[in-house]
């Protein structure tokens, strides 16, 4: 039986083929390197024009629900002084402060991000409300109460953005949570007794893919503020030396400072 031997030499049609192929595959490297090379490369816009109507791109390719819109939690707190009047504080960061934990970590704790997916969460919610529920969410949840303030019930919150509404209800636990949270972090932070707290979510869509390269930002930035809401929590030692913890951590006692002398 003779073995078989493999022919030395291709045929033409093989290496037409083979020719074929290479400049198919090196047309494709280039022309997409164009596409997504920055705004001012030659031949970047006449290539772009013709393939983008059949080979567009997004953010999207990235992730399922990649996040569209960097939110910023911010906070300002109320404490009676020496004479028993209300002082309000300056602003505070507390996204910023959390994400200090990630800053120059190549490799960071997702630990870090429970707040920026609360305060998502938090929007969400607020956004399912009808128009009327929504600018009634905006407003102080406090009342004068036995010659001060308190914070209004929850029955009447209730009563008030809608009864037997799922939306409210969801919304109004989140709410609570929020300011459980402020209330702590603040009193950690401001080292006094919070008689309320405030808290605003500012918005920053980034550019879309197409003009991620660009210095100027696509989408102007868009804030939502919260009215006042009574602090009503316990505060527990151990519970505040972690947030204490966690301010000298991330060496943020200076923004409590800062909003101190702020203050009204």
């Amino acid at each position: 039986m003779q073995k078989k031997t493999l022919p030395t030499q291709l045929t033409k049609a093989e290496r037409a083929s083979g020719i074929v192929v290479t400049a198919i595959a090196l047309i494709a490297i280039l022309c997409t390197s164009l596409i997504v090379s920055p705004v001012g490369t030659p031949l970047r816009s006449e290539v772009r024009s013709a393939a983008m109507p059949h080979f567009g791109q997004s953010w999207r390719v990235f992730a399922p629900n990649i996040l569209k819109v960097d939110r910023e939690l911010e906070i300002r707190v109320a404490w009676l002084g020496d004479n028993g009047e209300l002082i309000k504080s300056g602003w505070v960061n507390l996204t910023q402060i959390e994400q200090r934990t990630a800053e120059g970590n190549p490799f960071p704790s997702r630990i870090q991000k429970p707040l920026g997916n609360a305060t998502g969460t938090y929007l969400g919610r607020y956004q399912k409300l009808d128009d009327a529920q929504q600018k009634r969410a905006r407003d102080t949840f406090i009342q004068a109460r036995d010659g001060g303030f308190g914070a209004i019930a929850v029955e009447e919150l209730i009563d008030d953005l809608g009864k037997d509404d799922g939306d409210v209800i969801r919304f109004l636990r989140f709410d609570y949570m929020m300011m459980r949270y402020s209330t702590l972090f603040a009193t950690a932070g401001f080292n006094k007794t919070i008689e309320r707290v405030q808290w605003r979510v500012n918005r920053q869509k980034p550019n879309d893919f197409t003009h991620r390269f660009d210095d100027e930002a696509q989408f102007k930035p868009s804030t939502t503020t919260f009215g006042w809401r009574q602090s009503i929590v316990d505060t527990e030692v151990g519970v505040l030396d972690a947030y204490r913890a966690l301010i000298d951590r991330t060496d943020a006692q200076g923004a409590f400072e800062e909003a101190i002398r702020e203050s009204e």
